[in-house]
């Protein structure tokens, strides 16, 4: 079951991330229309996503790799809850509007975490 819902929050994360890297302005389109819900779904999400990799760290051979990485997500997650959701939508508004290579990037990164999420099966 667990493997299950980690496997489905991988193929989540690559789909989204695939979707921002070929269309950018998607990013621009979902964070002007993030809600409270959506926003404490995804801080909520990020801490989920964290501790999943810091829990899987110890059966990879890339261990330091999965647990940096878990830390950055379980902090990411944190910093979104502490600063609140109009601050946070201010802060996702002003990102997205940037540069569109930006954004590809961390498509990119978020296909790559999709990745170790699915290969912690």
């Amino acid at each position: 079951m667990i493997k299950a819902i980690v496997w489905l929050l991988g193929i989540a994360i690559i789909t989204l991330s695939v979707a921002i890297i070929a269309r950018p302005h998607l990013a621009r389109n979902l964070s002007e229309r993030l809600n409270k819900t959506g926003y404490a779904f995804s801080a909520w999400a990020r801490i989920l996503v964290g501790l999943i990799l810091l829990l899987i760290a110890d059966t990879r051979h890339w261990y330091i790799l999965f647990n940096a990485l878990g830390v950055l997500v379980l902090l990411s997650g944190a910093y979104m809850l502490q600063i609140g959701f109009e601050r946070g939508k201010a802060l996702a508004i002003k990102l997205s509007r940037g540069n569109e290579n930006f954004l590809r990037i961390s498509g990119i990164l978020g296909v790559v975490l999709g990745l170790m999420l699915l290969s912690a099966r």
